[in-house]
């Protein structure tokens, strides 16, 4: 139910700190240290929803990997300390939807992150307080992870009554 983040960093501190605040943030995170394991997983196991990759990783650099981005259509957004014009100019150039430089803030990343999901439309809108979780995309209700039958007009005022506490 939740967007599914695929971090690609090679330093582990900042890949567990980007893990810890996406997840704080209701997003799933699986974690890649280099680009051949980054490569495996996009191919082979992981369904991701966008990725956040540094540019300069052990093995493929995140430049190379971009090509295996675009056959899963995975849109992407480049976390690296390569501050140069022709780095950024590159990078948006083979695709990615955002390139950001290290040092950086992570709520200005949480805010990319989203909109670039709303703009590719892979936003997954979830609503949770306590046991009950509401999905906006398809209009589900759910108590204890069971099904809550709602009539079109209870659900609008129940998530109204949710987004306004």
């Amino acid at each position: 139910m939740k967007n599914k983040i695929l971090v690609i960093e090679d330093d582990r501190a900042i890949s567990e700190l980007l893990c810890m605040n996406l997840e704080a943030a209701g997003y799933e995170t699986v974690a890649a240290y280099d680009g051949e394991e980054a490569q495996r997983l996009l191919l082979w196991q992981e369904d991701a929803d966008l990725a956040v990759v540094d540019i300069m990783l052990p093995g493929k650099d995140g430049f190379a990997l971009m090509e295996d981005f675009k056959k899963k259509e995975l849109p992407v957004i480049y976390l690296t300390a390569k501050d140069d014009v022709a780095s950024k100019v590159k990078g948006l150039k083979l695709g990615a939807e955002d390139y950001m430089v290290k040092p950086f803030e992570m709520l200005e990343l949480l805010v990319r992150i989203e909109k670039v999901l709303e703009r590719t439309g892979r936003a997954r809108k979830v609503l949770t307080i306590r046991n009950i979780m509401v999905d906006m995309q398809s209009h589900q209700v759910y108590e204890d992870g069971l099904p809550v039958s709602l009539k079109p007009m209870e659900y609008d005022l129940f998530v109204l009554l949710l987004q306004n506490k």
